[in-house]
């Protein structure tokens, strides 16, 4: 009797691990995705006035709707879809920060370029900073990607010298979600040249003036 049930018992217990084992070995497909800097363009003869300017980026503000891991997209009829597979892969608003730091640092031809939250004594070293609002950060895949933003550009004192809104489109050729993030970082791209272009026609202007 005891022989038969400790067979029983086995036959039971086995397919329960199996299907366990089973469970386990299923493979996540969530995929991740960062941002990145465009590849610079050859830059313009930049002056020494503008290519030895200390810049900040940031702070970035995103609405409710994009301030989460999952990728957003928008169709034609301005219903949002959030992916549950497709993900960013570090907060949007630090990988958007970081990409227009990058591409405005290509433009400008300067190095010191710093990343909101600042370090140490940065921010009193500062001769720009540009603090940037972000309505729209998405697109739609196979179609094209859009970026709306607000920015401000202060001075050394903090003072806001310029207020200016960028809406951006870029077309995407691809389906899924690569070319989508592609388009975005080329719409990052575009906003951080306006921005450069911005900075270099103060920083020239002021250096004529002194």
């Amino acid at each position: 009797m005891i022989r038969r049930l400790a067979r029983y018992i086995a036959v039971v217990v086995f397919p329960a691990g199996a299907l366990a084992l089973a469970g386990c070995a299923v493979k996540d497909a969530t995929k991740f995705y960062v941002l990145s800097a465009t590849p610079a363009s050859p830059r313009t003869s930049a002056t020494s006035a503008v290519s030895s300017l200390a810049v900040g980026v940031g702070p970035v503000l995103l609405p409710g709707y994009l301030d989460r891991v999952q990728i957003v997209t928008r169709d034609s009829s301005d219903e949002i879809q959030i992916s549950v597979y497709h993900r960013w892969a570090e907060p949007l608003e630090n990988g958007i920060a970081q990409v227009v730091a990058d591409d405005l640092a290509a433009v400008v031809g300067s190095e010191r370029i710093a990343v909101y939250p600042w370090r140490g004594g940065v921010s009193r070293v500062l001769d720009y900073q540009v603090a940037i609002q972000v309505l729209r950060f998405e697109g739609a895949p196979g179609r094209q990607a859009t970026l709306d933003a607000r920015w401000r550009l202060l001075n050394r004192d903090g003072q806001e010298i310029v207020l200016k809104r960028s809406t951006i489109t870029e077309p995407i050729s691809g389906e899924g979600y690569q070319p989508l993030v592609l388009g975005l970082n080329r719409a990052l791209g575009t906003l951080a040249g306006e921005i450069a272009a911005e900075i270099q026609s103060r920083a020239n202007t002021r250096a004529a003036g002194s």
